[in-house]
């Protein structure tokens, strides 16, 4: 489902530098196009980027097309079998679906072609931010065409699309279970694109099965209602689990770092971690007695973060997610269990996963079992959530007026966000003792209580709202 896709290009896009939406022309989108032939020594130059990314958009196009059509036709073999039988035809599985799409012969990925990664392809594009040819066909990928009936996608409200989402983020999480199930040398059988469109191919038939609309119009929609959605903090919820869940799915096929090197990457982190919130503190205690402004306490987390170590090429952008299959592939060695801990990465994990249970009710995230924490009342942590939220706030307000007041000097969204989120936890930390780690590890454990102190689920629905508005105004 090209929706799946478009999660993911929303993630990345302002990061590169391509936040509008794209020019409707493009040589990859008219009948004649020029044959594309892959370059003998990698992709070097101007031309080779805009006739990689010509390449690129045609072979997406076609791909969507055909997985919105198959989906259709499995949709409606299924409805055909079913009636008149009481008996429910068990799903398509993920190694079935692999293999009505490799029957389908589609063309190959130009990036597999040329064994380029995500990483390393959008690494190139950023060299050419400038470039208004480049940027308007990086547009035209990142934001494909929509190609649904108009008049149907008008019948989708804004409501339906977050019910679609949301049924999405439900389906997605079964592949993503069903995949993991798998032995090693069968998910080593997937690429990154296979688990994609495989994922697409599943998603779009439960969608078209039990919803009764069709992939293509629900895209419509969401570009329809585009400034809507974008302030929409369910849909933003829905859209990260989204991606977040498609990046975990790739790289449970394929690792993207051996042992040794993940054991530097650890190693790193965990000198960086500790240094990090050394960082924050000193800087919040500035802050705090007024003598760091916070346009100066930006442009500090911005010189610390480019300070930071470099991490070995090609492994410079590992995830949370990612770093987590990584730790699951070598986990048995102590050696790699020690850094791990020191890292922190698990941290990081527990606090997405905690942030998520709790607004959607779920069951609350696993403890580790070296993770005790402070005991702690439900009424002391709704009291450090609410003054989170108001330290968040308050920092929020005074970095879009400094951001404003600096046009000339853009502000970085991840940096803003770190920014906002390290200071207010070094506020709590400050007037209860308690650190961010604690501070999860007491919300996990009281989770069922948490989920129902409506104080409580609305300061943390509260707060992802901050962290959007932050996003939002480094945008502008």
């Amino acid at each position: 489902m090209a929706t799946l896709r478009l999660v993911e290009a929303a993630k990345n896009a302002s990061s590169q530098g391509y936040a509008e939406p794209p020019a409707t022309s493009s040589s990859a989108s008219t009948g004649s196009r020029k044959i594309w032939k892959r370059p003998s020594g990698g992709v070097q130059t101007r031309q080779d980027i805009l006739e990689l990314l010509d390449e690129t958009i045609r072979v997406q196009g076609i791909v969507q097309t055909e997985i919105s059509q198959l989906a259709r036709s499995i949709a409606k073999e299924a409805k055909e079998k079913q009636e008149g039988k009481k008996k429910k035809k068990k799903a398509l599985s993920i190694t079935e679906a692999f293999r009505r799409i490799k029957e389908m012969q589609l063309p190959i990925d130009p990036l597999e072609e040329l064994n380029l990664s995500e990483q390393a392809f959008q690494k190139l594009l950023t060299e050419y931010e400038q470039d208004q040819e480049v940027s308007a066909k990086a547009q035209l990928l990142l934001h494909p065409e929509p190609k649904g009936d108009l008049a149907k996608a008008r019948s989708i409200g804004i409501e339906k699309i977050v019910e679609i989402h949301q049924f999405m983020v439900v389906e997605m999480q079964k592949v993503l279970t069903e995949f993991l199930a798998l032995d090693q040398e069968t998910r080593r059988s997937f690429s990154n694109k296979a688990c994609e469109t495989t994922a697409e191919l599943l998603v779009s038939v439960a969608v078209e099965q039990q919803l009764g609309v069709h992939c293509e119009d629900v895209e419509q929609a969401v570009m329809q209602h585009e400034e809507v959605l974008a302030n929409h903090p369910e849909f933003a919820r829905c859209t990260e689990q989204l991606a977040n869940m498609m990046q975990h799915l790739t790289g449970a096929a394929q690792p993207r770092a051996n042992k040794a090197d993940f054991l530097e990457v650890l190693r790193n982190m965990a000198d960086h971690s500790q240094k990090a919130k050394d960082f924050a503190k000193k800087v919040y205690e500035e802050y705090r007695a007024k003598t760091c402004p916070v346009g100066d306490a930006y442009r500090r987390f911005e010189d610390f973060a480019a300070e930071a170590p470099a991490a070995k090429e090609g492994l410079e952008d590992l995830t949370p997610v990612e770093l987590q299959l990584c730790y699951d592939e070598y986990r048995e060695d102590p050696e790699v269990h020690r850094a791990w801990s020191k890292a922190g990465v698990e941290n990081s994990i527990m606090m997405a996963s905690c942030v998520t249970s709790l607004l959607k009710n779920e069951a609350s995230t696993p403890l580790p079992e070296d993770k005790k924490g402070k005991k702690m009342k439900t009424s002391e942590i709704v009291e450090m959530q609410e003054l989170m939220v108001d330290e968040m706030k308050r920092l929020s307000e005074a970095s879009s007026a400094a951001a404003k007041a600096s046009p000339s000097s853009p502000w970085r969204a991840e940096i803003a966000m770190q920014m906002v989120q390290s200071l207010a936890s070094a506020a709590v930390e400050r007037r209860y003792g308690v650190s961010p780690e604690e501070m999860t590890i007491a919300g996990i454990q009281n989770a069922p209580a948490l989920q129902k102190n409506e104080r409580f689920v609305r300061a943390t629905e509260k707060q992802q709202e901050i962290i959007m508005a932050v996003a939002q105004f480094c945008a502008q």
